[in-house]
């Protein structure tokens, strides 16, 4: 009998008896005996008896003839490219390219030196002008109103946050705002009269006042940690949707457990308003690591000896921060499949529409404030670069010749595109994640808990 191994399978024996297999082509999660993936691995498959055979079959293990592997791929970018046409108009204004702290590990360096500090009342104007036109191929709809920076919630910033704000209200767009939270409590004013339109308010804390104070700087030097804490106690009083961002890297990952403690007193993990979601952080202009910036494996093994040492942790914090395991967590909570990843990210679909200080238009958060990146601009009129549009949009794990047959590629999307740009001057280069030693890791130390849900169920 012939027939192929899937170029899409990923597997990883979890004891001496199973093996958890995944295809992430199809998005299929199945727990196999040892001694039947053996065989898979050994292409005997004349020796796999005849049902587990019509399962590997039926759930794209294997096949036939790998052309069909090849038409389902095809067919699946398809559907996606049809949905993906009907994407959400997001508008994201930054009102300033200013910021009042200066975070140790900040993305956005170049910023605060940018000429154009804070838009205009001319390209403010501009911009929710701009807004409306770009609504009207969507019969008026926007889907949702974002700030960004920069530092969006600067007093300077104030009557530029009405104007905005007045713009959501007029469309019934929810709103969204990234910010320090320095002076969200500040602004409280004018957020109120919009909270039942903020879905979420999102703000860094890096952990308790002993590391946060450390990374999270007014240029003064001194730590950010009390002005923020408060801005968040007022939020809630206030009942406004706020969520807190941990930037985890190696240097403040040890102080999980001190923080868990410290918003625990403070009751925060029980307001129906809260919400908490760490990150890593990322330097996406290189692909070399340091004493802060480590391989993720080596950091996702610190996580879990902290999770083991305090299990209340990992219900609170979980594993969403590595990308790569963020499919095996959806199919193991009970999802049916996981859709393949064509492209990185919301950037590739140029489904936000960055509106900043310079009149520039944006497609990618980082790449901000850097108008050799721009994909148009709105002022003072209004118009889209066609090409610098093809730098994100052509971006597709069909188009990057390594990516076409690897095994991860429908869990990554060939990587961040702005890195691509930023370390190789070229779209079409993949930015490999590491996902084969993040996945064996998580599995090394997880695995059996996975086995006996499982086999439980």
């Amino acid at each position: 009998m012939k027939l192929f191994p899937s170029s899409y399978n990923y597997y990883h024996r979890i004891n001496s008896r199973y093996t958890l297999i995944n295809n992430t082509l199809t998005g299929a999660l199945d727990i196999i005996e040892n001694r039947i993936w053996d065989l898979v691995e050994g292409r005997k498959f004349s020796s796999i008896d005849g049902k587990p055979l019509s399962n590997l079959l039926e759930r794209g293990y294997l096949y036939h003839d790998l052309k069909k592997e090849d038409e389902i791929l095809v067919e699946l970018y398809n559907n996606y490219t049809k949905k993906a046409s009907s994407r959400p108009l997001r508008i994201v204004f930054c009102p300033s390219y200013q910021c009042n702290l200066k975070c140790t590990y900040c993305f956005q360096t170049d910023l605060p030196s940018n000429p154009n500090k804070f838009m205009s009342a001319k390209i403010l104007d501009d911009s929710i002008n701009a807004a409306e036109e770009l609504s009207k191929e969507k019969s008026g709809k926007v889907d949702s109103v974002e700030l960004f920076g920069g530092e969006p919630l600067l007093l300077k910033n104030k009557q530029a946050l009405k104007r905005i704000f007045k713009f959501a209200r007029e469309k019934d767009a929810p709103i969204s705002i990234i910010t320090n939270g320095v002076m969200a409590k500040d602004l409280i004013d004018i957020l109120l009269p919009v909270k039942e339109k903020i879905k979420m308010l999102q703000v860094t804390v890096d952990g308790p006042a002993e590391i946060h104070d450390r990374r999270r700087i007014f240029p003064s030097g001194k730590g950010s940690f009390d002005k923020i804490s408060n801005s968040v106690d007022v939020l809630l009083k206030n009942n406004i949707h706020t969520n807190i961002r941990v930037n985890i890297d190696n240097t403040n990952i040890d102080y999980l457990p001190g923080f868990y403690e410290y918003i625990s007193k403070k009751n925060w993990l029980k307001h129906p308003y809260f919400n908490i979601m760490p990150a890593l952080v990322t330097d996406h202009s290189t692909l070399d690591y340091d004493n802060v910036i480590i391989p993720e494996e080596k950091l996702l093994e610190k996580l879990i000896r902290i999770y083991d040492k305090y299990p209340e942790l990992e219900d609170t914090f979980g594993f969403y921060m590595f990308k790569p395991l963020r499919h095996i967590i959806y199919l193991v909570s009970g999802a049916p499949n996981v859709s393949p990843m064509f492209v990185n990210c919301e950037s590739n679909l140029l489904e936000l529409n960055l509106l900043c200080p310079d009149g520039y238009i944006y497609a990618c958060g980082e790449s901000v404030g850097y108008p050799e990146y721009a994909i148009g601009r709105f002022s003072p009129k209004l118009e889209f670069y066609p090409n610098k549009k093809k730098l994100w949009t052509d971006r597709t794990i069909l188009n990057i010749k390594k990516c076409r047959t690897c095994r991860f590629a429908p869990l990554c999307g060939g990587g961040c595109a702005f890195s691509s740009i930023l370390i190789y001057k070229d779209n079409s280069k993949p930015i490999c994640e590491r996902f084969q030693q993040v996945l064996d890791t998580f599995l090394k130390l997880r695995g059996e808990k996975i086995l006996k849900k499982y086999l439980v169920s």
